[in-house]
């Protein structure tokens, strides 16, 4: 009796200790949602899927009822639930129902639509309400993440989210001109944007390099100045479409009266200098543009937009207007003698003008004008929404004064920029601060340096430095004449008594995240290098011996953005150029940034905490795979084609190993190594491993997850981080071997040797850090040298590892010792 009793107790303590655990699973599960919602309540029990799965739907309008049926059934089917349509056998399906209000909600989703919803899980199913079919869209994705990363487990946590957006407007451009992508790549984009909750699709469909789509009114558009590709009428409105049963809206961007190379070869007429035109395959600003003091360019006009009004049921239009070179204006006599006609003064002024007929011309076909920010002008009526691509004093100064604004700066996912670059791109941050008030005690000091670039004019700027007693309190800096930022300041990265004369200062600008390692010397000057993200670029200057208090009272800074202003926000678009974008990496570019790019623009602002969004980023990757986005694929698939006839699982997975130190350099760096190879154009070949690395190496990230982890006292994770040093040591002299055999991957081999130096440097680190023998402060100026040598000649790969070695050093350099001796002690 005792001895079934004993039974019986573990028995239920058994039960309860796997009851808790599935409980503290689903609660994991749903820490992992991307976007985060506005408010999710979990009493702490669960709803166990051990049922077929029944979907049903009530209120959604009927044309989109049946697509959203099949849609999500599917979804939940290939994470391996059963999902079931009737009712039927002893086994009661788990139902999932959907309710809106039957009220006819529009065939297609508009700005400002309702995507307000409820989710409610309990012990007998999944209730979603929500006040239009968008909100019942919104509801499903977020229930779709829930069942995938419960797929395992079939353990799902009760929960109630009550959930909404913070922006109406969270758009993707996809730049189908200067490289074609095909109706099911884009279809593909539509699919990861619903389930990332974004929802404008801006389609660039007209540029210097292409017209890609069939106009009837013009059709020497496409059938001069497209190279055969282009998307029928038909086509087009598939896409349409099917972005409306995803809850996507699809804004045209028909590029005028710039950007118009296109244009000049099928009709030059239109043309300020009418002259024969050639096809555009290079990357850049070209001098082609429509004539503003030519009636037929209206008429022209007109006939687009109507096209495009038929096309496109969304209310907006986007007309580009960025980058007008004007020298044809200038040279032109009929232009100016237009412009004395007008009183127009400027280039600027003249585009105003046009841009005002277009206007009209858009509103006599229901439609409203939207276009960059070069668009801006008191001339236009304030119902313009203005796409701001120069930084965010730009879209401060616009919704300032009243115009509606968006936010792109910053989102730009064609520049391989960090996650947490995008995920601090705050709409309502101007990122811009007033000047710190000088005490008495305080000096001030002033440099000027120069950043050259590979392509363009050297970035200008100037440092200050505010300090008390030889103690920095706040620097800040300036690029080329844009107001001063406040910059961070990491002190771990500077050698100890450094005092003023090295600095680490780190700022966001329009390049990405930029870091300036400087030493200020008054005497030689200013040096060092400035990283852009992972790019670095060398910098120098000198000290401005004229600088004094009253001049840096006067810097341009500039206040908070205003609660007026904050209303006219819309929210942003992330941005992919695609100079250096196939379809065949589409999704290596895209996903899975643009989750966190969606959170920045659905969930409340207060989520901000960069090591939280990695942590759910990783997972949130693989839940995109399972959806049907090709990042992953594509990554491998394009490591098979260079391996070509060396293609082995065995050389596979080297290969895979050895990319998980690497990744492709920040900024545009890339597109000016290219322009300077002569490759800078559409007929360049994108087929090496640089074009196939994700934006950030995931090994990497849980490095520095791992290097975080032991900062806070877990001793453990430098073991982890040695495992996987340790890999990769063992692979280096099997990558040579593999290298020299493969043509495609020859040119990695001076790759593959920084990598080993790089990793040598680290674990010599680590085993210091492991013991807890102290790294003198010449030996650590040393290895830094060389981690610097090692990648000081700008290169589109980059060994990123190098980084987090220089992170690794600077981690085990110092304090940490003392910590790890505590640790130990414990132990």
């Amino acid at each position: 009796m005792i001895v079934r009793l004993k039974t019986l107790l573990c028995g239920v303590i058994l039960s309860l200790l796997m009851l808790s655990a599935g409980i503290a699973r689903a609660k994991d599960h749903a820490a992992i949602l991307m976007p985060v919602p506005t408010s999710l309540v979990q009493p702490g029990q669960s709803l166990t899927i051990d049922r077929p799965l029944i979907l049903s739907l009530t209120g959604l309008s009927s044309q989109r009822s049946a697509f959203v049926k099949t849609y999500y059934q599917q979804q939940f089917s290939d994470f391996g639930y059963q999902v079931t349509s009737v009712t039927s056998g002893s086994a009661l399906p788990i139902n999932v129902t959907v309710q809106t209000p039957q009220t006819g909600t529009s065939q297609y989703p508009q700005l400002n639509h309702n995507e307000d919803y409820q989710l409610r899980i309990n012990h007998t199913g999944i209730d979603i309400s929500a006040a239009s079919d968008f909100g019942a869209l919104q509801a499903l994705a977020t229930l779709s993440q829930l069942l995938y990363f419960a797929r395992d487990s079939r353990e799902l946590a009760l929960l109630q989210i009550d959930d909404s957006p913070r922006f109406p407007w969270r758009g993707l451009l996809l730049d189908s001109v200067r490289h074609f992508l095909s109706i099911p790549a884009i279809e593909r984009q539509l699919r990861g944007m619903a389930a990332a909750k974004l929802n404008v699709f801006h389609w660039h469909l007209t540029d210097d390099q292409g017209w890609r789509y069939a106009s009837a009114a013009y059709p020497k558009l496409h059938q001069l100045a497209s190279d055969g590709q282009y998307y029928t009428q038909a086509e087009i409105k598939h896409i349409v479409e099917y972005a409306s049963n995803l809850g996507i809206r699809v804004v045209p961007e028909f590029d005028v009266p710039g950007h118009a190379s296109a244009i000049a070869v099928a009709y030059p007429e239109l043309m300020t200098q009418v002259k024969p035109y050639q096809m555009e395959d290079g990357w850049g600003i070209f001098e082609p543009l429509l004539d503003p003091s030519k009636p037929e360019v209206y008429v022209f006009i007109d006939a687009i937009v109507a096209e495009l009004a038929e096309l496109f049921p969304d209310p907006y239009l986007h007309i580009g207007g960025d980058e007008v070179h004007p020298k044809q204006w200038q040279d032109s006599k009929r232009v100016q003698a237009y412009m004395r006609t007008h009183k127009l003064n400027t280039s600027a002024d003249l585009q105003a003008h046009f841009n005002t007929k277009v206007q009209a011309i858009l509103r006599r076909h229901n439609k409203k004008m939207m276009g960059w920010d070069e668009i801006f002008h008191p001339a236009l009526d304030k119902d313009v929404m203005i796409q701001s691509w120069r930084g965010k004093a730009s879209l401060s100064q616009i919704a300032a004064q009243g115009y509606p604004a968006l936010l792109s700066a910053g989102f730009y996912i064609d520049q391989p920029q960090p996650t947490a670059y995008h995920y601090r791109n705050e709409p309502f941050d101007t990122d811009l601060h007033t000047a710190h008030p000088l005490n008495d005690n305080e000096a001030i000091q002033a440099w000027d340096f120069t950043m050259p670039r590979l392509k363009g004019s050297a970035v200008r700027g100037k440092l200050m430095l505010v300090s008390s007693q030889q103690t920095l309190s706040h620097v800040y800096l300036q690029l080329n004449d844009r107001p001063f930022k406040q910059a961070r300041l990491d002190s771990r990265l500077v050698p100890p008594g450094a005092g003023l004369s090295r600095l680490n200062a780190t700022i966001d600008s329009w390049m990405g995240p930029t870091r300036a390692e400087l030493t200020l010397n008054p005497e030689s000057g200013l040096s060092g290098r400035i990283l852009v993200g992972n790019a670095v670029y060398p910098v120098t200057g000198k000290l401005d011996t004229h600088f004094t208090q009253a001049d840096f009272t006067n810097m341009p800074f500039q206040s908070v953005m205003s609660a007026q202003a904050q209303g006219n926000i819309l929210g942003g678009e992330a941005t992919l150029w695609s100079e250096l974008v196939t379809e065949h990496n589409l999704d290596v570019r895209s996903w899975p940034r643009l989750f966190a790019i969606a959170e920045r623009l659905w969930s409340p602002r207060q989520h901000t905490d960069p090591e939280n969004m990695y942590h759910r980023l990783l997972p949130i990757s693989d839940f995109a795979d399972a959806i049907g986005l090709h990042h992953q694929k594509q990554f491998r698939q394009g490591l098979k084609k260079l391996l070509a006839k060396h293609d082995s699982p065995h050389n596979l997975a080297l290969l895979m190993r050895f990319a998980e130190q690497l990744e492709p350099a920040s900024y545009y760096t890339r597109h000016h190594i290219k322009y300077q190879q002569g490759l800078y154009h559409q007929n360049a070949p994108l087929t090496h491993l640089v074009d196939f690395l994700p934006v950030e190496s995931p090994a990497l990230i849980r490095l520095y997850q791992q290097l975080t982890q032991f900062r806070q006292g877990d001793s453990n994770a430098l073991q982890h981080i040695t495992e996987t040093l340790i890999a990769w040591q063992a692979d280096y002299q099997l990558l040579a071997s593999l290298f020299s055999s493969t043509p495609a991957l020859k040119a990695l081999s001076k790759v593959q040797e920084q990598a080993s130096d790089i990793n040598k440097i680290s674990l010599s680190v680590l085993r210091s850090c492991k013991a807890g023998t102290s790294i003198s402060a010449t030996r650590v100026e040393q290895l830094s040298t060389q981690l610097r040598d090692i990648q000081s000649q700008a290169s589109e790969i980059v060994v990123a590892a190098g980084l987090f070695s220089e992170h690794l050093l600077a981690t085990c350099q110092g304090p940490v010792r003392t910590e790890i001796a505590t640790i130990d002690s414990l132990h």
